[in-house]
């Protein structure tokens, strides 16, 4: 296997405030740049949230099935 193929992506809060924006809007109409800048800020401190929480705090806020399947795999 390539090396390059053991590599896992890696992506920053950042990254992932323009992905889910970008997703939030290819469904939606835009109304202005003020309504962008809002979604972005709030997705963006979803993520620096999420980055700094442990994953047993995380997992106290996904659904309850989805909690029970990291239970079993931890």
């Amino acid at each position: 296997m390539a090396e390059k193929d053991k590599l896992a992506v890696q992506r920053n809060k950042l990254d992932v405030a323009l992905e889910l924006t970008h997703l939030y809007y290819s469904e939606r109409l835009v109304d202005n740049v003020e309504q962008i800048q809002k979604v972005f800020t709030r997705f963006y401190a979803i993520a620096d949230l999420v980055e700094r929480m442990d994953a047993d705090d995380f997992v106290k806020l996904v659904p309850e099935e989805l909690a029970r399947l990291w239970q079993v795999r931890n």
